[in-house]
């Protein structure tokens, strides 16, 4: 059985995270349901402990939509629809709804999620990248060795995403807040999944605002992403903020 009193309490320390009573009951049904199975099929029962337990609920927390899964946790100034200043530890458990980079065009940022995408999935090399000879298609080892050490010496072995500053929309699941990357943080990218689950520990706000000042020591990216996002890759994205048809960045 799943100690749901005792998963709550410590995710909710791990995470920030206040989960809903119904979805965690939910939630425990359908691992104890995959637990007894897997009991009848190995012809023995072994007990799970707490920390197993945790694992699993969190799995399934990361995957689901903030708003079935949790309680709101953002609180605003009073009189204002601002988001007060973030307390430390454990942070705040939220999701992602969006991300830009505000310090590179749209399209730039599209066209460089289509020549990744294009390379990645059907090995077409952007014009800056070093191209491959007849040589090198014909599978001379040694050709290929020296293109692929020439292109890694450049920096220029897969194409980039081009990267400044980054803005994300967070969201409780009923409020939502904007937070600012003010320094560069290695765990986020223009790339990032949306739907992604996020902590966020001791951030202060852009006075009047209500904006988060993002630093590397007060955001933990924890993963997931809940599957009615898939879809919404950078390119989805960006093409559809710039108006474009590209039915391949879907």
């Amino acid at each position: 059985m799943v100690d749901r009193a005792g998963v709550s309490a410590t995710i909710k320390k791990r995470y920030g995270a206040a989960l809903r009573a119904q979805w965690l009951e939910k939630c425990a049904a359908h691992i104890e349901q995959a637990l007894r199975e897997l009991e009848e099929t190995a012809g023995s029962r072994r007990p799970v402990h707490l920390e197993t337990q945790v694992r699993l609920v969190a799995e399934q927390l990361v995957h689901s939509e903030i708003s079935d899964s949790c309680l709101p946790s953002l609180v605003v100034e009073a009189g204002t629809q601002h988001v007060k200043e973030l307390a430390g530890h454990p942070g705040v458990f939220l999701q992602v709804q969006s991300v830009v980079d505000v310090g590179v065009s749209k399209y730039a940022m599209w066209e460089a999620a289509r020549e990744k995408e294009d390379f990645e999935q059907r090995g077409i090399r952007p014009s800056y990248l070093p191209q491959l000879t007849d040589e090198d298609d014909s599978g001379s080892g040694e050709a290929n060795s020296t293109a692929a050490t020439q292109a890694e010496a450049s920096g220029d072995s897969h194409p980039k995403i081009p990267r400044k500053m980054l803005k994300l929309v967070l969201t409780d699941g009923q409020r939502h807040v904007s937070a600012l990357e003010v320094e560069p943080i290695a765990q986020l990218s223009a790339e990032l999944a949306i739907g992604s689950k996020v902590v966020v520990t001791s951030a202060q706000t852009v006075a009047g605002t209500g904006v988060l000042c993002l630093r590397a020591g007060n955001i933990r990216v924890v993963g997931g992403a809940p599957a009615q996002y898939a879809q919404q890759t950078l390119r989805a994205r960006m093409a559809e903020l710039l108006g474009l048809e590209d039915r391949r960045g879907t």
